[in-house]
Protein backbone atom coordinates (compact mmCIF):
# COMPACT_ATOMS: atom_id res chain seq x y z
CA UNK A 1 0.00 0.00 0.00
CA UNK A 2 1.39 3.35 -0.72
CA UNK A 3 1.59 6.08 1.62
CA UNK A 4 0.20 8.91 -1.23
CA UNK A 5 -1.11 8.83 -4.66
CA UNK A 6 -1.27 11.79 -6.35
CA UNK A 7 -3.22 12.48 -9.24
CA UNK A 8 -1.86 14.72 -11.78
CA UNK A 9 1.76 15.24 -12.81
CA UNK A 10 1.36 18.70 -13.95
CA UNK A 11 3.99 21.23 -11.70
CA UNK A 12 1.90 20.79 -8.61
CA UNK A 13 2.01 16.81 -8.71
CA UNK A 14 6.13 17.01 -9.95
CA UNK A 15 7.18 19.11 -7.15
CA UNK A 16 5.16 17.45 -4.44
CA UNK A 17 6.29 13.96 -5.25
CA UNK A 18 10.20 15.37 -5.34
CA UNK A 19 9.20 17.18 -1.73
CA UNK A 20 7.82 14.05 -0.40
CA UNK A 21 10.78 11.83 -1.18
CA UNK A 22 13.47 14.60 -0.11
CA UNK A 23 11.96 14.07 2.96
CA UNK A 24 11.97 10.24 3.20
CA UNK A 25 8.63 9.46 1.56
CA UNK A 26 9.15 6.61 -1.19
CA UNK A 27 6.06 5.02 -0.90
CA UNK A 28 4.78 7.53 -3.69
CA UNK A 29 2.60 7.49 -6.74
CA UNK A 30 1.58 9.51 -9.47
CA UNK A 31 -1.32 9.29 -11.80
CA UNK A 32 -0.99 11.36 -15.50
CA UNK A 33 -3.83 10.73 -17.61
CA UNK A 34 -1.89 11.61 -20.62
CA UNK A 35 1.52 10.29 -21.80
CA UNK A 36 4.00 13.18 -20.30
CA UNK A 37 4.46 15.32 -17.60
CA UNK A 38 4.15 18.70 -16.69
CA UNK A 39 0.25 19.76 -17.64
CA UNK A 40 -0.48 23.59 -18.70
CA UNK A 41 3.56 24.12 -18.52
CA UNK A 42 4.36 21.57 -22.06
CA UNK A 43 5.73 23.31 -24.83
CA UNK A 44 6.32 21.34 -28.39
CA UNK A 45 8.64 22.55 -30.81
CA UNK A 46 6.62 23.42 -34.27
CA UNK A 47 8.40 23.80 -37.69
CA UNK A 48 11.06 25.68 -35.37
CA UNK A 49 8.67 27.87 -33.07
CA UNK A 50 8.50 26.85 -29.28
CA UNK A 51 5.00 26.85 -28.49
CA UNK A 52 3.86 26.49 -25.13
CA UNK A 53 0.73 24.88 -25.07
CA UNK A 54 -1.07 26.15 -22.32
CA UNK A 55 -0.74 29.33 -23.17
CA UNK A 56 1.70 32.30 -21.53
CA UNK A 57 4.08 30.78 -19.03
CA UNK A 58 7.08 32.89 -17.41
CA UNK A 59 9.16 32.46 -14.89
CA UNK A 60 9.05 34.93 -12.09
CA UNK A 61 8.37 34.65 -8.25
CA UNK A 62 8.05 36.31 -5.18
CA UNK A 63 8.89 33.60 -2.85
CA UNK A 64 12.63 32.87 -2.44
CA UNK A 65 12.50 29.15 -1.87
CA UNK A 66 10.85 28.54 -5.16
CA UNK A 67 13.73 30.49 -6.65
CA UNK A 68 15.80 28.21 -4.92
CA UNK A 69 14.25 25.01 -5.67
CA UNK A 70 14.02 25.57 -9.31
CA UNK A 71 17.33 27.08 -10.22
CA UNK A 72 18.76 23.42 -8.12
CA UNK A 73 17.13 21.81 -10.92
CA UNK A 74 17.31 24.05 -13.78
CA UNK A 75 21.12 26.49 -13.75
CA UNK A 76 19.95 30.20 -13.69
CA UNK A 77 22.68 30.26 -16.31
CA UNK A 78 19.83 28.35 -18.41
CA UNK A 79 17.67 31.07 -18.32
CA UNK A 80 17.44 34.80 -19.81
CA UNK A 81 16.48 37.58 -17.66
CA UNK A 82 13.64 39.61 -19.14
CA UNK A 83 12.52 43.07 -18.56
CA UNK A 84 8.69 42.47 -19.30
CA UNK A 85 7.31 44.73 -22.57
CA UNK A 86 3.46 44.15 -22.47
CA UNK A 87 0.95 46.50 -24.23
CA UNK A 88 -3.00 46.82 -24.68
CA UNK A 89 -4.45 48.07 -28.00
CA UNK A 90 -6.65 50.11 -27.43
CA UNK A 91 -9.43 52.51 -29.25
CA UNK A 92 -7.12 51.57 -32.47
CA UNK A 93 -3.80 52.18 -31.25
CA UNK A 94 -1.15 50.35 -28.75
CA UNK A 95 -0.07 51.67 -25.55
CA UNK A 96 1.93 50.18 -22.07
CA UNK A 97 0.57 47.86 -19.80
CA UNK A 98 -0.88 49.04 -17.32
CA UNK A 99 -3.56 50.72 -18.76
CA UNK A 100 -3.90 52.85 -15.58
CA UNK A 101 -0.29 54.11 -15.44
CA UNK A 102 -0.25 54.55 -19.29
CA UNK A 103 -3.73 56.34 -19.72
CA UNK A 104 -0.98 59.78 -21.21
CA UNK A 105 -0.14 57.68 -24.53
CA UNK A 106 -3.34 58.00 -25.63
CA UNK A 107 -4.30 60.61 -27.49
CA UNK A 108 -5.55 63.71 -25.75
CA UNK A 109 -9.04 63.68 -26.06
CA UNK A 110 -8.99 60.27 -25.12
CA UNK A 111 -6.68 60.83 -22.55
CA UNK A 112 -9.06 63.26 -20.72
CA UNK A 113 -12.00 61.44 -20.70
CA UNK A 114 -9.69 58.37 -19.02
CA UNK A 115 -8.62 60.55 -16.18
CA UNK A 116 -11.88 62.19 -15.62
CA UNK A 117 -13.28 58.75 -15.11
CA UNK A 118 -10.43 57.40 -12.59
CA UNK A 119 -11.41 61.21 -10.63
CA UNK A 120 -14.40 59.75 -9.96
CA UNK A 121 -13.69 56.33 -8.99
CA UNK A 122 -15.53 55.05 -5.92
CA UNK A 123 -12.75 54.21 -4.10
CA UNK A 124 -10.84 57.71 -4.63
CA UNK A 125 -14.03 59.37 -3.74
CA UNK A 126 -14.34 57.28 -0.28
CA UNK A 127 -17.70 55.08 -1.11
CA UNK A 128 -18.61 51.79 0.42
CA UNK A 129 -17.13 49.18 -1.39
CA UNK A 130 -19.57 47.20 -3.32
CA UNK A 131 -19.93 42.93 -3.81
CA UNK A 132 -20.52 42.62 -7.03
CA UNK A 133 -17.89 42.40 -9.91
CA UNK A 134 -19.17 44.54 -12.03
CA UNK A 135 -19.68 47.28 -9.47
CA UNK A 136 -16.14 46.62 -7.94
CA UNK A 137 -14.11 47.04 -11.02
CA UNK A 138 -16.16 50.20 -11.53
CA UNK A 139 -15.51 51.52 -7.75
CA UNK A 140 -12.19 50.53 -8.40
CA UNK A 141 -11.45 51.87 -11.68
CA UNK A 142 -13.83 53.85 -12.82
CA UNK A 143 -16.12 53.81 -15.90
CA UNK A 144 -14.53 54.37 -18.45
CA UNK A 145 -11.13 51.61 -18.20
CA UNK A 146 -13.88 49.12 -17.35
CA UNK A 147 -16.16 49.82 -20.18
CA UNK A 148 -13.13 49.72 -22.91
CA UNK A 149 -10.61 47.02 -20.95
CA UNK A 150 -11.43 45.47 -17.71
CA UNK A 151 -15.48 44.04 -18.73
CA UNK A 152 -14.74 43.27 -22.34
CA UNK A 153 -11.43 41.62 -21.88
CA UNK A 154 -12.04 39.25 -18.52
CA UNK A 155 -15.88 38.57 -20.59
CA UNK A 156 -13.46 37.33 -23.66
CA UNK A 157 -11.01 35.53 -21.11
CA UNK A 158 -13.16 33.64 -18.72
CA UNK A 159 -16.04 33.10 -21.28
CA UNK A 160 -19.01 34.44 -19.16
CA UNK A 161 -20.51 37.68 -18.28
CA UNK A 162 -19.55 39.43 -15.71
CA UNK A 163 -22.76 39.36 -13.47
CA UNK A 164 -21.97 35.99 -13.44
CA UNK A 165 -18.65 36.41 -11.66
CA UNK A 166 -17.49 36.89 -8.19
CA UNK A 167 -15.36 39.80 -6.90
CA UNK A 168 -13.73 37.56 -4.40
CA UNK A 169 -10.16 37.35 -6.28
CA UNK A 170 -9.65 40.99 -7.11
CA UNK A 171 -7.49 41.83 -4.25
CA UNK A 172 -5.12 41.24 -7.07
CA UNK A 173 -5.86 44.62 -8.51
CA UNK A 174 -3.10 47.13 -7.11
CA UNK A 175 -4.95 50.44 -5.77
CA UNK A 176 -5.28 53.19 -7.76
CA UNK A 177 -3.17 55.95 -7.27
CA UNK A 178 -5.09 59.26 -8.24
CA UNK A 179 -2.26 61.68 -8.07
CA UNK A 180 0.21 59.14 -9.10
CA UNK A 181 -1.67 58.74 -12.72
CA UNK A 182 -2.45 62.41 -13.04
CA UNK A 183 1.43 63.08 -12.77
CA UNK A 184 2.03 60.54 -15.57
CA UNK A 185 -0.16 62.16 -17.46
CA UNK A 186 1.23 65.88 -16.89
CA UNK A 187 5.10 64.32 -16.65
CA UNK A 188 4.44 61.83 -20.31
CA UNK A 189 6.16 59.07 -18.21
CA UNK A 190 5.44 56.33 -15.63
CA UNK A 191 7.49 54.59 -12.81
CA UNK A 192 7.69 51.44 -13.71
CA UNK A 193 8.58 50.98 -10.21
CA UNK A 194 5.48 50.78 -8.85
CA UNK A 195 3.86 48.36 -11.40
CA UNK A 196 2.18 45.23 -10.63
CA UNK A 197 3.42 42.14 -9.67
CA UNK A 198 5.84 40.55 -12.75
CA UNK A 199 8.07 43.20 -13.85
CA UNK A 200 11.02 41.28 -14.99
CA UNK A 201 10.91 37.56 -15.64
CA UNK A 202 12.93 34.48 -16.49
CA UNK A 203 12.50 32.18 -19.68
CA UNK A 204 14.58 29.16 -20.59
CA UNK A 205 17.06 30.06 -23.23
CA UNK A 206 16.20 26.39 -24.71
CA UNK A 207 13.35 24.04 -25.01
CA UNK A 208 10.46 26.96 -24.00
CA UNK A 209 8.79 26.44 -20.27
CA UNK A 210 9.16 22.62 -21.31
CA UNK A 211 12.60 22.93 -20.04
CA UNK A 212 11.39 23.42 -16.36
CA UNK A 213 9.46 20.78 -16.24
CA UNK A 214 11.91 18.40 -17.84
CA UNK A 215 13.97 19.19 -14.66
CA UNK A 216 11.58 18.78 -12.44
CA UNK A 217 10.05 15.60 -13.74
CA UNK A 218 13.79 13.80 -14.58
CA UNK A 219 14.19 12.06 -11.22
CA UNK A 220 10.45 11.42 -10.67
CA UNK A 221 9.55 9.26 -14.17
CA UNK A 222 9.59 6.11 -12.35
CA UNK A 223 6.87 7.45 -9.41
CA UNK A 224 4.82 8.28 -12.53
CA UNK A 225 2.15 6.06 -14.06
CA UNK A 226 1.61 7.24 -17.34
CA UNK A 227 -1.84 7.11 -19.06
CA UNK A 228 -3.62 6.05 -16.42
CA UNK A 229 -6.82 8.44 -15.40
CA UNK A 230 -8.42 8.09 -12.12
CA UNK A 231 -12.10 6.76 -12.84
CA UNK A 232 -13.10 5.00 -9.67
CA UNK A 233 -12.31 6.30 -6.26
CA UNK A 234 -13.50 4.02 -3.09
CA UNK A 235 -12.93 5.21 0.75
CA UNK A 236 -12.50 1.72 2.77
CA UNK A 237 -11.55 1.33 6.38
CA UNK A 238 -9.25 4.49 6.26
CA UNK A 239 -7.72 4.48 3.11
CA UNK A 240 -8.48 4.63 -0.48
CA UNK A 241 -8.72 2.43 -3.18
CA UNK A 242 -8.08 4.10 -7.05
CA UNK A 243 -9.78 2.08 -9.90
CA UNK A 244 -9.48 -0.87 -8.03
CA UNK A 245 -6.20 -0.49 -7.56
CA UNK A 246 -3.68 0.80 -5.95
CA UNK A 247 -4.19 1.21 -2.28
CA UNK A 248 -3.06 4.11 -0.60
CA UNK A 249 -3.24 5.82 2.84
CA UNK A 250 -4.04 9.52 1.07
CA UNK A 251 -4.59 10.81 -2.27
CA UNK A 252 -3.82 14.28 -3.11
CA UNK A 253 -5.56 16.08 -5.75
CA UNK A 254 -3.50 18.27 -7.91
CA UNK A 255 -6.56 18.12 -11.43
CA UNK A 256 -9.90 19.55 -11.87
CA UNK A 257 -12.23 18.59 -9.32
CA UNK A 258 -14.92 18.17 -11.84
CA UNK A 259 -13.44 15.15 -12.88
CA UNK A 260 -13.16 13.45 -9.62
CA UNK A 261 -17.06 14.42 -9.17
CA UNK A 262 -18.01 10.95 -11.13
CA UNK A 263 -15.06 9.00 -9.76
CA UNK A 264 -15.52 9.66 -6.17
CA UNK A 265 -19.29 8.29 -6.48
CA UNK A 266 -21.04 11.40 -7.39
CA UNK A 267 -21.42 12.89 -4.20
CA UNK A 268 -25.21 14.28 -3.44
CA UNK A 269 -24.26 15.99 -0.59
CA UNK A 270 -22.02 18.18 -2.73
CA UNK A 271 -23.71 18.29 -5.93
CA UNK A 272 -24.35 21.88 -5.49
CA UNK A 273 -20.37 22.50 -4.81
CA UNK A 274 -19.00 20.98 -7.74
CA UNK A 275 -21.33 22.92 -10.24
CA UNK A 276 -19.22 26.07 -8.85
CA UNK A 277 -16.06 24.62 -9.92
CA UNK A 278 -15.91 25.47 -13.14
CA UNK A 279 -13.27 26.77 -15.58
CA UNK A 280 -12.28 27.62 -19.26
CA UNK A 281 -10.33 25.91 -21.98
CA UNK A 282 -8.17 27.79 -24.54
CA UNK A 283 -7.19 27.36 -27.94
CA UNK A 284 -3.54 28.03 -29.02
CA UNK A 285 -3.05 29.21 -32.03
CA UNK A 286 0.27 29.32 -33.85
CA UNK A 287 1.12 31.71 -36.59
CA UNK A 288 3.96 33.20 -38.85
CA UNK A 289 3.56 37.15 -39.21
CA UNK A 290 6.78 39.33 -39.40
CA UNK A 291 7.52 41.56 -36.90
CA UNK A 292 9.93 43.79 -35.56
CA UNK A 293 9.32 44.97 -32.24
CA UNK A 294 10.84 43.97 -29.09
CA UNK A 295 6.89 43.38 -27.48
CA UNK A 296 6.72 40.29 -25.11
CA UNK A 297 2.50 39.73 -25.25
CA UNK A 298 -0.23 42.30 -25.90
CA UNK A 299 -3.73 42.25 -24.35
CA UNK A 300 -6.51 42.35 -26.82
CA UNK A 301 -9.91 43.42 -25.25
CA UNK A 302 -11.96 44.33 -28.52
CA UNK A 303 -14.52 41.96 -28.81
CA UNK A 304 -14.48 41.94 -32.81
CA UNK A 305 -11.56 40.05 -32.15
CA UNK A 306 -11.57 36.36 -31.08
CA UNK A 307 -8.11 35.94 -29.34
CA UNK A 308 -7.95 38.41 -26.28
CA UNK A 309 -4.17 38.12 -26.05
CA UNK A 310 -1.21 37.75 -28.78
CA UNK A 311 2.59 36.05 -28.16
CA UNK A 312 5.55 37.40 -29.96
CA UNK A 313 7.58 34.07 -29.41
CA UNK A 314 11.27 35.10 -30.86
CA UNK A 315 11.29 38.43 -28.34
CA UNK A 316 11.16 36.17 -25.19
CA UNK A 317 12.43 31.96 -26.75
CA UNK A 318 15.50 32.53 -27.99
CA UNK A 319 15.70 29.44 -30.00
CA UNK A 320 12.19 29.86 -31.56
CA UNK A 321 12.39 30.89 -35.21
CA UNK A 322 11.41 34.66 -36.06
CA UNK A 323 8.45 35.80 -36.70
CA UNK A 324 6.22 33.40 -34.37
CA UNK A 325 3.40 34.45 -32.54
CA UNK A 326 0.93 32.06 -31.17
CA UNK A 327 -2.96 33.62 -29.82
CA UNK A 328 -4.93 32.51 -26.88
CA UNK A 329 -8.45 32.34 -27.37
CA UNK A 330 -11.33 30.71 -25.16
CA UNK A 331 -12.40 27.97 -26.97
CA UNK A 332 -16.16 28.40 -26.35
CA UNK A 333 -15.42 31.91 -28.23
CA UNK A 334 -13.10 29.97 -30.82
CA UNK A 335 -15.86 28.27 -31.80
CA UNK A 336 -19.03 30.52 -32.00
CA UNK A 337 -16.53 33.35 -33.96
CA UNK A 338 -15.05 33.38 -37.33
CA UNK A 339 -10.70 33.44 -36.33
CA UNK A 340 -9.16 36.49 -38.24
CA UNK A 341 -5.78 37.43 -37.78
CA UNK A 342 -3.32 38.64 -40.39
CA UNK A 343 -0.65 35.69 -40.51
CA UNK A 344 -0.30 31.87 -41.74
CA UNK A 345 -1.68 29.60 -39.85
CA UNK A 346 0.57 27.05 -38.88
CA UNK A 347 -0.66 24.85 -35.88
CA UNK A 348 -3.31 25.07 -33.17
CA UNK A 349 -4.27 22.83 -30.09
CA UNK A 350 -6.43 23.45 -27.48
CA UNK A 351 -6.31 22.64 -23.39
CA UNK A 352 -8.85 21.45 -21.69
CA UNK A 353 -8.63 23.20 -18.98
CA UNK A 354 -7.02 26.55 -18.36
CA UNK A 355 -8.30 29.25 -15.38
CA UNK A 356 -10.55 28.64 -12.49
CA UNK A 357 -13.77 30.28 -13.23
CA UNK A 358 -14.21 32.95 -10.14
CA UNK A 359 -17.87 32.61 -10.72
CA UNK A 360 -20.11 33.73 -7.89
CA UNK A 361 -19.49 30.91 -4.58
CA UNK A 362 -16.76 29.33 -5.64
CA UNK A 363 -15.05 30.19 -2.90
CA UNK A 364 -17.21 28.09 -0.46
CA UNK A 365 -17.76 25.55 -2.98
CA UNK A 366 -14.12 24.62 -2.63
CA UNK A 367 -13.93 25.09 0.76
CA UNK A 368 -17.05 22.96 1.63
CA UNK A 369 -15.13 20.26 -1.02
CA UNK A 370 -11.74 20.43 0.58
CA UNK A 371 -13.77 20.26 4.31
CA UNK A 372 -15.50 17.46 3.42
CA UNK A 373 -12.67 15.01 1.72
CA UNK A 374 -9.72 15.98 3.67
CA UNK A 375 -10.75 14.05 7.26
CA UNK A 376 -10.91 11.10 4.93
CA UNK A 377 -7.56 11.55 3.56
CA UNK A 378 -7.93 13.23 0.34
CA UNK A 379 -6.49 16.85 0.15
CA UNK A 380 -6.25 19.51 -3.01
CA UNK A 381 -3.23 21.41 -3.80
CA UNK A 382 -2.49 23.87 -6.20
CA UNK A 383 -4.14 25.43 -9.61
CA UNK A 384 -6.61 22.77 -9.77
CA UNK A 385 -6.57 21.09 -6.29
CA UNK A 386 -6.99 24.45 -4.88
CA UNK A 387 -9.16 25.92 -7.19
CA UNK A 388 -7.30 29.22 -7.43
CA UNK A 389 -5.81 31.30 -10.41
CA UNK A 390 -2.29 29.97 -9.28
CA UNK A 391 0.65 30.80 -11.45
CA UNK A 392 3.07 27.96 -11.57
CA UNK A 393 5.62 29.45 -8.88
CA UNK A 394 2.49 29.64 -6.71
CA UNK A 395 1.39 26.01 -6.88
CA UNK A 396 4.85 24.96 -6.88
CA UNK A 397 5.36 26.50 -3.35
CA UNK A 398 1.78 25.60 -2.26
CA UNK A 399 3.29 22.14 -2.79
CA UNK A 400 6.01 22.77 -1.33
CA UNK A 401 4.48 24.28 1.99
CA UNK A 402 1.87 21.20 1.74
CA UNK A 403 4.60 18.69 2.25
CA UNK A 404 5.76 20.74 5.08
CA UNK A 405 2.83 20.48 7.18
CA UNK A 406 2.33 16.69 6.57
CA UNK A 407 5.43 16.35 7.36
CA UNK A 408 5.59 18.15 10.89
CA UNK A 409 2.77 16.25 11.27
CA UNK A 410 4.10 13.07 11.24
Amino acid sequence: MYEYVIIGAGVTGLTLCKKFREAGVNNILVLEAADQAGGLCRSENIDGHQLDIGGGHFFHTKYPEVFEYVFSHLSKDEFRYYERVSKIALGGITIDYPVESNIWQLPLEEEIQYLISVVRNGEFQGRPEPKNYEEWIRWKLGDKICDDYMIPYNEKLWGVKVDQMDCDWLYKIPQVNVEEILKYSLERKADVRKFPAHIHFYYPMKGGFQRIVDALAEDEKHYIQFKTKAVKLENRDKRWVINKEPETKYVINTVPWNSLYEPLGAPEELTADFAKIQYNRLMISLYEKQYTHNWHWRYIPDIHKTYHREFFIHNFAADSKENGVYLESNLDRYRQQTMKYNGKLIYEVRTEAAYPIPVIGHQNAIKHILEYYEPKGLYGVGRWGQHQYQNADVSMYEAMKFVERRIDKG
